[in-house]
């Protein structure tokens, strides 16, 4: 919680509306070194991703 912490790391959420009337998201993280990039992977931060992404799609199909 701090804003000058070394192992912060940004992310960014992009929400692109297409023609079709549907919408690409795309998480991004930046990571102030490429060995903290490397332990998020390796800690499943991919895989926790892809899992908030389809939670985020179910929401949105029940809300439709």
């Amino acid at each position: 919680d701090q804003d000058d912490a070394p192992e912060r790391f940004r992310v960014t959420v992009t929400l692109d509306a297409q023609e079709d009337g549907k919408t690409v998201v795309t998480l991004r993280q930046l990571h102030p070194t490429p060995q903290q990039r490397d332990a998020t992977i390796g800690f499943g931060a991919v895989e926790l991703g892809y899992q908030t992404l389809e939670k985020l799609a179910r929401y949105v199909a029940s809300e439709a």
